[in-house]
C-alpha cells in the first residue's frame, strides 16, 4: 500500500510538471527549454517552502498539548496558507532580483540554472517522502511517535537548500551578466572596425578625388586639343576613359548612407573577389544608428561570403534586399548553400548581436533553410518622425 502510495504520488507530480511546462509553452508562447526551467524553479521553491513549514508543523504537533487536540481539523488549512504565502514571498523575491536574468536567456544558457535547481527539488523529494512519508503515528499521551525527527538536522538541511536556490541564481545572474558583457565587448570591437574601415574608404576615396580634380584641368586641354583637330573619336574615346575614373571615385553601392556604402562595397568586393555574384536593392531608413547597420550587415555578409565561397562557383550567389511598409522595415539576405545543410546551424556570436540589433528596434530575426538557399530576415520597427 505504501509503494502504491509513492507511486501515485510521482505519477501525480510528473503529470502536474507536464502541464505546467504545457501551460508555459501554449499559453505562454515561451520556449520548451524556458519552460521546463520555470516549472523546476517553481515546483523547487515550492518543495523548500513546504519542507520548513512541514518541519515546525511537525514539531508544534510533537509539542501541542493533547487536550487541545481538536485544532488539528484546521491544521491541513493552516499549513496549506502558510506554505502558499512562504512561497510567494520567495518568488517575489526571486522575480525582483534575478527576473531579468530569466526572462532576458533563451538557449543551452539555461542548463546552468536548470541542473542546480532540479538537484534541489530531487533532494526535497527525497527529504519529504523518506523522512516524513505518508503516515503520522499519534498518541494521546506520548504525541507524535511516528516519525521521529530530529529536528535540528532537518532545518540544517532545509535552510542549506534554501541558500543553494540563491546561490544558483546568484552564479547564474553573474554568468549571463559575463556573458552579456563578453558580447558588448564582441559590438564595441566590431564598431571598431567598422569606423576603421569607413575611414580609410573614405580616405582613399579622398585621395582619388583630389588626384582627379588635380588633374581636371590637363584632361580638358586634352579635349579641347582633340576637338580642335576634329579627332572625335578619340575625343570620346577619352572622355569614356574620364567617365571610368570618375566611377571609381563614388562608392559602388548607393543607399543613402555613405558609411553603409562603405561597408557594403568592402564586403562586395571581398566577395567579387570569390567569384560571387551580388545583387543589391537596399535604400536603408535614416531612423537606425550608423553603428547598428554595420553589425546587422557586416555579420549577415560575413557569414553568407564564407558559406556561398563552399559551393561551386556556378552557384555563388548573395542577394541583399530591403523593404519598408510603414513603420516596418525587413532587410532579407539570401545566400545559395551546401545542400547537404538540412537544418539550420546554432546561432554563434555573430547571430547574436544580429537578434541584438533586431530587438533594440522592436523587431525579430528569422532564419529559413531550404532547397540549398539561407535566408535570413531582419524586422525593424522604425519612427517615422
Amino acid at each position: 500500500m505504501f509503494l502504491f502510495t509513492h507511486q501515485y504520488y510521482h505519477i501525480s507530480l510528473a503529470l502536474e510538471m507536464l502541464l505546467l511546462i504545457a501551460y508555459c509553452c501554449v499559453i505562454l508562447k515561451e520556449k520548451l527549454l524556458k519552460s521546463i526551467m520555470i516549472t523546476i524553479l517553481l515546483f523547487s521553491v515550492y518543495s523548500v517552502c513546504n519542507g520548513i513549514v512541514q518541519l515546525f508543523s511537525f514539531w508544534i504537533l510533537s509539542n501541542i498539548d493533547t487536550t487541545k487536540m481538536a485544532i488539528l481539523q484546521y491544521a491541513d488549512s493552516i499549513y496549506i496558507l502558510i506554505t502558499i504565502f512562504f512561497m510567494i514571498c520567495l518568488l517575489w523575491i526571486i522575480l525582483i532580483y534575478f527576473g531579468k536574468s530569466i526572462v532576458a536567456v533563451n538557449g543551452l544558457h539555461l542548463f546552468l540554472l536548470i541542473m542546480p535547481i532540479f538537484f534541489i527539488f530531487v533532494v526535497e523529494e527525497l527529504i519529504r517522502n523518506t523522512i516524513y512519508g505518508d503516515t503520522i503515528v499519534l498518541d494521546s499521551k506520548l504525541g507524535i511517535v511516528f516519525p521521529v525527527i530530529n529536528y535540528i538536522e532537518i532545518l540544517f538541511l532545509q535552510v542549506i537548500a534554501f541558500i543553494c536556490i540563491f546561490t544558483s541564481l546568484i552564479v547564474y545572474q553573474n554568468i549571463i551578466k559575463s556573458i552579456s558583457a563578453n558580447q558588448t565587448i564582441q559590438l564595441l570591437k566590431q564598431q571598431n572596425h567598422f569606423q576603421q574601415i569607413y575611414m580609410q574608404e573614405a580616405q582613399t576615396r579622398y585621395q582619388q578625388t583630389r588626384s582627379f580634380r588635380h588633374d581636371i584641368k590637363n584632361h580638358i586641354t586634352v579635349l579641347s586639343e582633340l576637338l580642335k583637330q576634329n579627332l572625335s573619336q578619340e575625343a570620346y574615346q577619352y572622355l569614356y576613359h574620364m567617365e571610368e575614373i570618375s566611377k571609381n571615385l563614388s562608392f559602388t553601392v548607393q543607399t543613402g548612407n555613405v558609411v553603409i556604402d562603405a561597408l557594403l562595397s568592402s564586403k562586395f568586393s571581398v566577395a567579387k573577389q570569390k567569384n560571387i555574384t551580388i545583387k543589391c536593392d537596399l535604400i536603408v531608413p535614416k531612423n537606425i544608428n550608423e553603428m547598428d547597420w554595420c553589425i546587422v550587415l557586416s555579420n549577415a555578409l560575413d557569414n553568407a561570403i564564407i558559406e556561398s565561397s563552399m559551393i561551386t562557383e556556378q552557384k555563388r550567389y548573395i542577394c541583399v534586399t530591403g523593404t519598408q511598409k510603414g513603420n516596418f522595415y525587413v532587410i532579407c539576405i539570401k545566400n545559395n548553400c551546401r545542400e547537404e545543410i538540412k537544418n539550420i546551424p546554432d546561432m554563434g556570436i555573430g547571430l547574436y548581436n544580429i537578434q541584438s540589433v533586431c530587438e533594440k528596434y522592436g523587431g525579430t530575426m528569422h532564419i529559413k533553410l531550404e532547397q540549398g538557399m539561407y535566408q535570413i530576415d531582419m524586422l525593424f520597427i522604425i519612427s517615422q518622425q
